[in-house]
């Protein structure tokens, strides 16, 4: 079909490695790949997010999208193939990966911190090294060439945990902490 859509959603701050994703499509000048960049922008990142704005006038396949409120957030995912998260830094809880992974979206990611924690590569995404822009280019133009393996990576996707799940399970552990006290 069309091009790989590729979806970005997160703050346009350096530390997010946007720019490493625009470095990897101009690396790839070949490759049949759409970045959509969903960017909140901050005071005190002006300057990165214009810098942004003219990657995406020098490369159509590059397009700046307004943030989406939380609610659409899931909804805009479903609209990609996969969602890049480029972190420079290590990210301790990536809620990006839980929202792709609700929308059943594949995650490409740094192999940092949280994100190498729950994107299990190669079964519901792939990692990647963060600073590599030749590494991203390559494994975002292998993904563009062989379409069978998103679909495979999308089928490897499990629904993460409710907030719930979560609590309960937490509730569990103090129960036990405090039965293991009382003694």
């Amino acid at each position: 079909g069309g091009p790989l859509t590729v979806g970005y959603f997160g703050r346009l701050d350096a530390t997010k490695g946007v720019d490493v994703l625009v470095e990897a499509l101009r690396r790839a000048p070949e490759a049949n790949v759409r970045l959509r960049i969903y960017g909140v922008r901050q005071a005190g990142s002006e300057a990165y997010a214009r810098q942004l704005e003219v990657a995406g006038t020098r490369d159509r396949r590059i397009i700046m999208e307004p943030p989406v409120d939380s609610r659409s957030v899931t909804q805009a995912m479903r609209g990609c193939d996969l969602v890049a998260i480029p972190s420079q830094l290590l990210e301790t809880g990536p809620l990006v990966v839980y929202e792709a992974f609700a929308a059943g979206v594949p995650v490409i990611g740094s192999r940092l911190g949280g994100i190498a924690e729950l994107v299990t590569d190669g079964i519901d995404g792939l990692l990647v090294e963060a600073d590599d822009p030749d590494a991203w280019s390559a494994a975002i133009s292998s993904l563009a060439a062989g379409r069978g393996t998103v679909a495979r990576l999308r089928s490897g996707i499990r629904p993460p945990r409710t907030m719930q799940t979560v609590a309960g399970e937490m509730a569990a552990i103090y129960r036990a902490v405090l039965a293991g006290n009382a003694r």
